[in-house]
Formats: C-alpha cells, structure tokens, sequence
C-alpha cells in the first residue's frame, strides 16, 4: 500500500512540475486576432496597387500604339488609312510597332494588351484600351485636323480620356464620345 500511495504522489508531483505543452485557447485567439489585422491593412493596399498598376500599363499601351500611329500617319504620307490593314506595301501597319500589343477595330474584345482603335480613314484616330483593374476604359483621340464630327468636335491635337466602371464587353474606339466619359483633355490622362 505504501508504494502505491508513494507512485500516486510521484504521479502527482510529475504533473505539477512539468510544464504543460501546447499553447491555450486564450494564446491562439490572440495570435488569429494579430494576423487578421495585419491582412485588414494588407489586403486593401495590395488590391490598390495592382489596380494602380493595370491603369499605368493600359495608359503605356495606348500611349505606345499613338506613337506608332503617329509614325504610321507620317509614312503614309499624313492619312491613318490603312492603319490596320497596312494596305500600303511601303508602310508597316500599326501592329507593327509592338508585338506584345493586339489591335483591332469595329468589334469589341477583351484581353490584356488589346487597344480598340477608330479612324475616318483620313486625320482622325480613336484608340482606346480597357483596365480590367478598376474597370475603367481610357482613350487617345488624335487629330491631325479639327474635327467638328469626332466626340463632339476638338481641335487639332491629341487628348485624353477616361469612362470609369465600364463592362468589359461595352468598350470600343468609336467617333463619338460614349455615355460617361469624362471630357477629353489635352495635357495629361484625367483622373480615374
């Protein structure tokens, strides 16, 4: 009896002395509690910067295509037609200034690195590209003469625009400016 009273105490001093493992339910919650603010900051940020960084590169395109269309209208002998095409054996077509680029007009279609483009066939080019990001359609209107039909009569010059929260389907280069789009301007892309 005295050595089962003496292994029942040796049990019970083992349990007292050694250090429990594992961590309590009071440790977990405040470590989830931790990481559930960090991704409340995290989140909203990351989201942020990858739409900020889908606007600069649908700006950049567009922006790449006008300088192709500029060397195009200069090659062929100052008129955008055939700007697709490249009718004109002596004069490459747009696509021709960056692969990485797709162009087409009359249809809409989606994708990365897809520029809409318009022209009269003469002086006037519509290009336009959609940010899948922030769901926003930005445009290049380029007029080499004033234009009293193209979105709502410019003058000669190239300006910008945007039309905020468009369907990805609902974009296209087109003559007129369509329904929302901020008024064009001739110095700098607007706000998005």
């Amino acid at each position: 009896m005295a050595t089962h009273q003496g292994g029942l105490c040796c049990r019970n001093l083992r349990t007292i002395c050694e250090p429990e493992e594992g961590f309590t339910l009071v440790e977990l919650l405040v470590v989830l509690l931790v990481i559930g603010i960090l991704l409340a900051i995290a989140i909203p940020t990351f989201l942020s910067t990858t739409s900020r960084a889908n606007t600069t590169s649908t700006q950049s395109n567009l922006q790449i295509a006008l300088t192709g269309a500029d060397a195009y209208y200069t090659q062929a002998n100052q008129t955008y037609s055939g700007i697709i095409t490249g009718s004109d054996p002596n004069v490459s077509s747009i696509s021709a200034v960056d692969t990485d680029l797709t162009f087409y007009s009359g249809t809409n279609w989606t994708g990365q690195n897809v520029i809409s483009l318009w022209t009269d066939d003469s002086t006037s080019l519509v290009l336009a590209s959609y940010s899948s990001g922030t769901e926003d359609c930005w445009y290049v209107i380029d007029l080499k003469a004033p234009s009293s039909t193209v979105w709502g009569g410019l003058g000669t010059g190239t300006y910008y625009a945007v039309n905020t929260d468009v369907d990805a389907g609902a974009y296209l280069a087109q003559q007129t400016a369509p329904s929302g789009a901020s008024t064009p301007q001739s110095s700098e892309w607007p706000a998005g």
